[in-house]
């Protein structure tokens, strides 16, 4: 007779432990798991962080004319019929516009971006979603820079 109520038989108790054993051997699989998600998270946005801070120098570096016009940073393009390119917050991100013209996103999950001027050098501080923040700053290569 397999059940009975007089308490677990050993086949009953062996399974139980085995149960037990599995379940308690994969918390660590799931912490490492979830730990590795999120570092590579960090990476990416760091990652992301550093292109656009990159892409930024090296177009600035390229241009003249930079002023402020109210939350959005507009400078000139040097050597390409006089363009005007304006980096501004647009939702949750941070774009480039060419002209007025155009969305090209160069920075994602951006609760908020402040630019200023001072001392002739662009200051740039980003709060993301996450609340971590990031600043930089940019120096003129040409004389006529603000």
């Amino acid at each position: 007779m397999w059940w009975n109520n007089n308490g677990f038989t050993m086949l009953e108790s062996l399974i139980v432990l085995t149960i037990f054993t599995a379940c308690a051997a994969s918390i660590p699989l799931l912490y490492d798991g979830v730990y590795r998600t999120t570092e590579a998270g960090k990476a990416e946005k760091n990652t992301e962080w550093e292109l656009f801070i990159i892409q930024l120098r090296n177009e600035m570096q390229i241009s003249q004319g930079w002023h402020l016009s109210g939350t959005t940073l507009q400078y000139s393009a040097v050597g390409s019929n006089d363009s005007m390119v304006s980096i501004s917050k647009y939702n949750d991100k941070i774009r480039r516009q060419v002209n007025g013209q155009g969305h090209e996103v160069l920075l994602q999950n951006v609760k908020s971006a402040i630019f200023s001027i001072e001392g002739g050098k662009v200051y740039i501080h980003v709060t993301f979603s996450n609340g971590e923040q990031e600043g930089a700053s940019i120096y003129p290569f040409h004389k006529e820079a603000p």
